[in-house]
């Protein structure tokens, strides 16, 4: 079996951990973040902050948006920042964050300012695509009570604000009683010597907390390429809300699903990111991929997610990664081989989607993807048994073992009629939370011309796995033939 070159795409987001639901795409409504109002203190010993910490801005200045990462967040040493903008960049300002630095802890401490992002760390790095004169600076101003120099400013030919020279500006480190706080200013510019204002993603990385400002063109937030798939017209998505799709974006769209490939040979692995260039926070972000099969969407993977709700806040990426195998995946996890994402194997030739639970006007958010192979083989799992009593056969496999779960059995005949549909990438389905495994895959391989009867020797939870929890029975359609499964008692 081939491997898979290449395997790395960044560090890919991933939604397995130890809570799981049963419920696949979790649907929630998404919620705008609020622009800041009066400031007003929390209790008598913090600092005040506004209600609703503004964290995006249109420049007045240039067709640009700033949104900031975070409006607060913590260090390993107890500190406790706040930071938000102030006022948006005009002809007679700079765009201006405003907060304070706390002493989060119960004793005195001294802090490394140096190493914290935002506060002395403020020298971003230059975005993804650049390689000189593409950073962005938090300039102290006048009002910032740490720092030890107040940069100059000036304005680009083009009408931008940028710094006439780099630091340092902030001290190395600074002593604060238990609970004291001191206010920070900054003005957001560019480098002395850049012109215009490259968009992307800026990063002020500390020691163990990193802070960033995305930039994004105000008229055109959306993709800058076409898409392949470009005036594709597709059936109606399974769900409410409908979905962005990647391929009928626009460089208006101001959030969707951007493929690193539209249409790759199997085996392969694609990256998906998941752009937020709108001013609202987005959720619930669990990823799911789909194939599109005359014309009907089968849901392939995964069956369940974890109960987190999850957040993209405006200006926020997340990435995604799907390894695909046309038969078994081959495993991840040693070197610099990122395996967060999907792994999947056992997926035929044909067209796929991965579907973000992120919306802005839609609830989802999705791209399409052709993947070039052989249809899926329908193998069963490694060590099943198998037995024959006249036109019956007994398959045994390693579940049934007179362990918990209980052993259980099921059984599969041919049939007249079918209430559903599945494909073989569902019935193929294996790792975390897959429905089918050890299931139907035990059992349609065995149903040949000369056999009328499966028999699976399995254990419940296969069992349920296959019927679901409250059914005995049920009739399905796979490769144009007509199925009915049937339970069996527990023999555990």
């Amino acid at each position: 079996m081939a491997g898979l070159a290449g395997c790395s795409f960044g560090t890919l987001g991933t939604d397995e951990t130890d809570e799981v639901t049963p419920a696949p795409r979790p649907v929630q409504s998404p919620t705008e973040a609020s622009d800041s109002g009066t400031e007003t203190p929390t209790d008598t010993d913090d600092p005040p902050r506004p209600e609703d910490p503004t964290t995006v801005v249109e420049l007045a200045t240039g067709p640009r948006t700033y949104a900031l990462s975070s409006p607060g967040l913590h260090t390993d040493d107890g500190a406790r920042i706040g930071l938000w903008f102030d006022r948006t960049a005009t002809d007679s300002h700079p765009a201006t964050l405003r907060g304070w630095l706390q002493n989060g802890n119960e004793f005195e401490n001294t802090f490394r300012i140096e190493w914290i992002p935002g506060v002395g760390r403020t020298h971003s790095r230059q975005p993804s695509g650049y390689d000189h004169e593409a950073r962005l600076h938090l300039a102290p101003t006048e009002n910032n009570e740490l720092a030890v120099e107040v940069p100059s400013l000036g304005r680009t030919e083009e009408g931008y604000w940028r710094v006439d020279d780099v630091g340092p500006w902030m001290p190395e480190t600074h002593r604060l009683d238990p609970g004291d706080w001191v206010q920070l200013e900054y003005a957001l510019v560019g480098e002395p010597g850049q012109s215009g204002r490259p968009t992307g993603t800026y990063e002020f990385r500390g020691r163990d907390e990193s802070l960033s400002i995305s930039v994004w063109d105000t008229r055109n937030p959306g993709p800058e390429t076409e898409s392949r798939f470009a005036g594709r017209s597709l059936p109606p998505f399974p769900g409410d809300g409908g979905v962005q799709w990647f391929h009928e974006a626009d460089k208006t769209t101001p959030a969707f699903v951007r493929p690193t490939a539209e249409r790759v040979q199997l085996d392969a692995q694609v990256g998906f990111e998941m752009v937020n260039n709108s001013h609202e926070r987005l959720q619930c972000g669990h990823w799911d991929l789909y194939k599109l099969v005359d014309g009907e969407w089968f849901h392939i993977a995964p069956t369940g997610h974890t109960a987190d709700c999850r957040i993209l806040v405006p200006g926020g990426r997340e990435q995604w990664g799907l390894r695909a195998f046309n038969r078994q995946a081959v495993g991840c996890g040693t070197g610099d081989c990122h395996c967060d994402g999907l792994t999947q194997g056992y997926l035929g030739g044909g067209e796929y989607a991965v579907v973000a639970g992120y919306g802005h006007t839609t609830t989802e958010s999705g791209a399409l993807v052709e993947l070039i192979g052989g249809r899926a083989a329908v193998t069963p799992t490694d060590s099943v048994s198998t037995a024959r009593d006249g036109d019956t056969v007994t398959v045994t496999t390693d579940r049934h073992d007179g362990e918990r779960p209980a052993d259980a059995t099921f059984s599969l005949t041919h049939a007249d009629s079918a209430s559903e549909r599945i494909i073989a990438e569902q019935v193929m389905t294996s790792g975390r939370f897959a429905t089918y495994e050890g299931g139907l895959r035990n059992a349609l391989p065995f149903l040949t011309d000369d056999v009328s009867r499966v028999v699976v020797k399995t254990d419940e939870q296969a069992v349920d796995g296959v019927l679901g929890y409250d059914s005995d029975s049920r009739r399905f359609e796979f490769r144009g033939q007509a199925y009915k499964v049937d339970r069996g008692r527990s023999t555990g």
